[in-house]
């Protein structure tokens, strides 16, 4: 799972329009240097996600059970890496966002709440239930968003996008609920978590108003980390982390211990690492369709790592729930396409009718 809302790095493939692409995205150059480049970003971002989410859910439920301890963990981690980079990072890499404006505060306020709910149950959601399982109840997110953005924002979406959402509901439906290893603690956790993520996007957008906030994935770690964590410690506290530390500390040893916490950790800073670059040689588009993929990779390697059943129902759900997702990340990047085009297109139009008429083009600034 990843170790932070996708909406703070990119805008996701279930998201709305209330989040804005909040680094600077660079249209890659049609020279073979970052076409080769973009596509080991794309085998890197793909690898590390799927290391990163067999090595949670082997974790969990073997020598370290505490999800929300171990979330918590990586919080610190990348709370360290992000302030070493506004330290260190030369400005053309990254350079701090100062904390202005109540639009931005508004976005960092919802963020860590959104966090806890989403990753931390998510995690929790692994101890009960399996990573194909996990994935495939995830993948109900698309969903659950353009449900709460119709009765919340009234938006609208098109027919094909409807039948691919619908298409989707049916393979999860299928695929967990014939599944040999449904387990009703799992699902509801993990659907709660889905819930979480879709309340942070959503939340969002609401109460942001239509008001654009630029912000670098490293300003979100900076901002968020401390208050995620303030939350996940009580969280950890009241589903008994603690207990199960002190037995795996005991168990194994404080050499192996924390090394399953660094090991943790730096699998979670590097991920961002390698998100943040894949978004600058790319775009937050193709970030977005490459997370439909990397949902049926994670899918089906985990019946290769892990000791999981499955019916013939439950495999037709999981291949068509895969198809409609991916599916829907095809038209969610058309219709990006489409509206990138048309800003373009009339922004080359503003310019030209300047050109004609003497006037000085009006450059509107947004918060």
């Amino acid at each position: 799972a990843p170790v932070m809302p996708t909406s703070a790095i990119a805008k996701p493939i279930q998201d709305n329009d209330c989040a804005k692409g909040p680094i600077v995205e660079a249209t890659p150059d049609k020279n073979g240097s970052n076409i080769i480049i973009a596509v080991a970003l794309l085998v890197l971002y793909f690898g590390m996600n799927l290391v990163f989410n067999i090595y949670n859910k082997w974790l969990f439920n073997g020598p370290l059970p505490a999800p929300v301890f171990v979330t918590a963990t990586h919080q610190v981690f990348c709370f360290a890496g992000a302030l070493l980079a506004a330290c260190c990072a030369p400005d053309s890499w990254y350079k701090r966002t100062p904390l202005e404006g109540s639009a931005m505060i508004t976005k960092l306020m919802i963020i860590p709440f959104g966090f806890c709910m989403n990753i931390g149950l998510n995690n929790i959601s692994l101890l009960f239930c399996t990573l194909a399982l996990n994935q495939l109840i995830r993948s109900f997110a698309p969903v659950t968003v353009a449900i709460a953005s119709y009765f919340i924002e009234g938006k609208s979406y098109s027919f094909p996008k409807q039948a691919t959402l619908a298409f989707l509901v049916l393979g999860i439906v299928l695929g967990v609920s014939s599944s040999p290893d449904f387990e009703f603690l799992g699902f509801i956790i993990c659907t709660a978590s889905v819930v979480g993520s879709t309340l942070q996007v959503v939340l969002t957008g609401y109460f942001m108003g239509g008001q654009k906030v630029t912000l670098h994935v490293f300003d979100i770690l900076l901002y968020t980390a401390i208050p995620c964590i303030a939350f996940l410690i009580p969280m950890a506290y009241l589903v008994g982390d603690h207990i199960k530390l002190i037995e795996a500390f005991e168990a194994h040893g404080p050499a192996q211990f924390f090394g399953l916490v660094f090991a943790g950790g730096l699998m979670a800073f590097s991920y961002n690492i390698i998100t943040i670059c894949l978004i600058k040689f790319t775009s937050s588009v193709y970030y977005a369709v490459a997370g439909g993929f990397k949902v049926c990779l994670v899918i089906g390697m985990s019946f290769v790592f892990f000791d999981q059943k499955i019916s013939t129902l439950s495999f037709i759900g999981i291949i068509i729930s895969c198809m409609a997702f991916v599916g829907n990340s095809y038209l969610t990047f058309r219709e990006k396409q489409q509206k990138k085009e048309q800003v373009q297109r009339k922004s080359l139009e503003e310019e030209n009718e300047g050109l004609l008429s003497g006037k000085q083009k009006v450059v509107e600034e947004s918060v």
